[in-house]
């Protein structure tokens, strides 16, 4: 008589990704359906939307100032207000929601945002300062001029190309930030934790 390797599905060593990640503990997001969409997509989809509406808010207060601040004293300030609702958004579309200890992440997640604010206001310096725009336009005029747009009006400035690049070297910086703080621990991390 012949005893079968594994008897049992408990057995067995998970063999498919489905099968590791059903034994994990998922994310409480706002819906479950999210948690099958890799991490990073959902981090931009809650990117795109938090900057959609941060735009919105912001000229919303440049409007209602009527020039009594700076726009930099403005920026400062909406942004400082909007890290609780980008911390809700990534919360609920990305890390799930913090159980049990919702101001404790909240606050975890102000530097975050406070050094993406300096990070992107430095950045943003030092490309002016370089002439990144007028470089950058200068290269697609010479290499593709095919596609190139060239503007007719010399004052208008834009800040296009810095703006983008400035998005692109913040958003690496908050989502790598993001990620250390906001991933929920390991079983073997909270086993550590135990020990100690």
């Amino acid at each position: 008589r012949r005893v079968p390797f594994m008897q049992s599905s408990s057995d067995r060593l998970p063999l498919t990704m489905k099968d590791t990640k059903a034994s994990s503990t998922e994310p409480k997001l706002v819906h479950p359906a999210l948690n099958q969409i890799p991490q990073q997509i959902r981090f931009a989809l809650s990117g795109l939307v938090g900057n959609v509406l941060f735009i919105v808010l912001y000229n919303m207060a440049i409007a209602s100032a009527d020039g009594s601040y700076s726009a930099s004293t403005i920026y400062s300030i909406v942004y400082f207000l909007y890290i609780p609702i980008t911390h809700c958004l990534v919360s609920l579309l990305v890390f799930g929601w913090p159980s049990g200890r919702y101001i404790q992440s909240l606050l975890s997640n102000y530097p975050i945002g406070l050094t993406g604010m300096a990070l992107g206001a430095a950045c943003t310096s030092y490309l002016d300062k370089i002439n990144f725009n007028e470089r950058v336009e200068d290269f697609i005029r010479r290499s593709l001029p095919a596609i190139a747009k060239v503007s007719t009006d010399e004052d208008e400035k834009g800040e296009f190309y810095s703006s983008l690049l400035v998005l692109v070297i913040t958003s690496i910086w908050g989502y790598t930030l993001s990620v250390m703080v906001n991933s929920q621990p390991t079983k073997d991390e909270d086993k550590e934790k135990k020990e100690l």
